[in-house]
């Protein structure tokens, strides 16, 4: 039997590719033999654009001196673009003393001056941290998806429906509410954690993302009555002057639609009964916010969600208005979400938009807050009594 033919080797289409692949990753990575070339190689630019700018001053103007000046506010470190931003000052003066008055403009000096003053502000923060090019951005991003992953609400659970929405003030991909599932199918145990960090803006995104973090490893690892004094312990060991963290916390057992809730100075969630028509009951208030205070206890208030029920909670964001009552506006939202939970099961389950997101966009479209709510329902109808 002959021997199978050996396949030809592919060409590299790009033989530089990997090459030029691997130094741009160094550059990135803050090796400084790879910046100090790519420092080099933008003073060799500057000076062309320089030489260009003097020779040929109507094709290429002294400005175009800024594309070096962005690309090494993006990769080089503070001193080395301070000699960058020199070379090309040095080289638009220049250019406007060998043309003035029928040349280019001294103005256009200034604009290098000023950008040059832009991407040294900027570049400090990165240098700070140790980032170059987009890998601040990339990182910011990662930690976006992992903090949604966390709270990612199950698909499918016995006669459950869970859906939630988390609408960012001004559309950021940051907030500073979040929320935390943990499912423990061996107790029949699954928790929901709906936090919201004081504070509005990066302050409170920044602190949810650590907070976020910090309670997921919490949360399922100790007993649900044990959760929040252990976050508040956390905040009050980190010694956040001024801040402070509300939350709600849900045990809910799925096989009996028996749960506990535990409150933090967050807004009560609200109880849906499908029975006789539809009604109401908010949960009572529990102990304060996280963060304030050593020591205090945060009791349990109980219930049953049985076929047809449902459970509500939600951040202030949702129903608060300024000036107005917060009652006013929780009203609001549980009149709005009553014929919502009077739909059938499939219907809410296969709808194309997430009931949760649907009404926060009703009752709170357009809010300078963080928004976020949780409908937690089981699906079927009540027996007769």
């Amino acid at each position: 039997m002959p021997a199978p033919k050996a396949r030809p080797r592919r060409p590299r289409v790009f033989p530089l590719g990997g090459a030029l692949g691997r130094w741009s990753g160094r550059l990135l990575d803050g090796d400084r033999t790879a910046e100090r070339n790519a420092l080099l190689a933008m003073l060799a630019l500057t000076v062309l654009l320089s030489g260009l700018a003097i020779a040929a001053p109507k094709s290429w103007p002294p400005s175009s001196m800024v594309l070096p000046l962005v690309v090494g506010g993006l990769v080089l470190r503070r001193g080395r673009l301070l000699v960058l931003v020199c070379a090309a000052l040095t080289g638009s003066a220049l250019s406007a003393v060998v043309h003035h008055p029928h040349g280019v403009r001294v103005g256009v000096t200034i604009v290098l001056a000023a950008t040059g003053a832009t991407v040294l502000t900027a570049n400090r923060f990165r240098d700070r941290l140790g980032l170059r090019g987009t890998r601040g951005d990339s990182m910011l991003l990662e930690l976006a998806e992992h903090t949604r992953t966390l709270g990612r609400l199950p698909d499918r659970l016995l006669d459950w429906h869970f859906d939630g929405a988390l609408a960012p003030v001004g559309g950021n991909s940051f907030s500073g509410d979040f929320l935390l599932c943990a499912h423990r199918p061996e107790q029949d145990l699954l928790e929901l954690l709906l936090v919201d960090v004081s504070g509005k803006g990066s302050r409170a995104a920044a602190r949810s993302t650590h907070l976020s973090g910090a309670f997921a490893m919490l949360l399922g690892r100790v007993p649900p009555e044990e959760f929040l004094p252990a976050a508040n312990d956390h905040l009050i060991r980190m010694g956040w002057e001024d801040d402070f963290a509300t939350a709600v916390h849900l045990a809910l057992h799925p096989a009996t639609g028996r749960y506990r809730l535990f409150n933090a100075g967050h807004p009560p969630p609200a109880q849906y009964r499908g029975a006789g028509g539809g009604s109401w009951q908010v949960s009572t208030p529990g102990g304060p916010a996280l963060g304030l205070l050593a020591d205090v206890p945060y009791p349990a208030s109980g219930g049953h969600l049985g076929p047809g029920d449902a459970l509500l909670l939600f951040s202030d964001g949702v129903v608060e208005v300024p000036g107005r009552d917060l009652d006013e506006g929780v009203d609001r939202l549980l009149t709005a979400a009553e014929p919502v939970l009077r739909a059938p099961g499939a219907a809410l389950r296969h709808s194309g938009r997430g009931a949760a997101d649907r009404l926060v966009r009703t009752v709170a479209r357009n809010v300078a807050d963080d928004r976020t709510l949780v409908l937690v329902r089981r699906l079927g109808h009540h027996s007769p009594t």
